[in-house]
């Protein structure tokens, strides 16, 4: 019969296996005002932005560790380490950094977000207001910024206010405006893995 901490060990790795197989670290989306973390369910696709003290699937989020993109939650007692998913290739994701516009004179700082290539990229911006960015890499090397800014009023209705897109050079600054709403980026070089 193995010793007992070997079985331990395993007992231990048998409760996080279903925990770990479920949740994936998607996206950060770090502002001025607050700091989110995209958790997606990996059998449903299902993605949501949660702050640290909220939970997803029944597990915690306790901490972030910004320097090796790294998510601790904790579920029933076990504690679980999460790192940003990596993008399957180099290219396929690109962080940014900038200022989102909400209105005439409210702005909120992103310090960083990342946006994954092809992709729907979801940045909670207030209450029941969010932004869809969705880049794509284009044969001329160029990126196309999909975008649009979606609103949820108080009876649940959602509303698109507006769906602009734009071209622009890998990192090169750009901005997008409608009216009041808007945002200004300057994607970031890639960093190693």
């Amino acid at each position: 019969m193995p010793p007992i901490s070997f079985r331990l060990v395993l007992l231990g790795a048998l409760l996080l296996a279903p925990l770990r197989a479920e949740i994936e670290f998607t996206g950060i989306f770090v502002t001025s005002k607050q700091s989110q973390f995209a958790l997606t369910e990996k059998s449903s696709g299902e993605t949501v932005w949660r702050k640290i003290g909220q939970s997803f699937g029944g597990a915690e989020i306790t901490d972030y560790d910004a320097k090796g993109d790294t998510l601790t939650l904790r579920q029933d007692g076990t504690t679980l380490r999460l790192r940003l998913k990596d993008a399957k290739v180099k290219t396929a994701r690109v962080e940014i950094a900038g200022t989102f516009s909400l209105g005439p004179t409210e702005n909120t700082e992103v310090i960083r977000g990342t946006l994954v290539f092809d992709q729907e990229n979801i940045f909670p911006l207030s209450e029941g207001l969010v932004c869809r960015v969705t880049p794509s890499l284009r044969p001329d090397g160029n990126i196309l910024y999909r975008a649009f800014f979606e609103q949820t009023g108080p009876d649940g209705k959602v509303e698109k206010l507006s769906t602009p897109s734009i071209i622009a050079l890998p990192h090169t600054p750009f901005s997008i405006r409608i009216g009041d709403l808007g945002f200004s980026f300057t994607p970031k070089p890639l960093s190693s893995p």
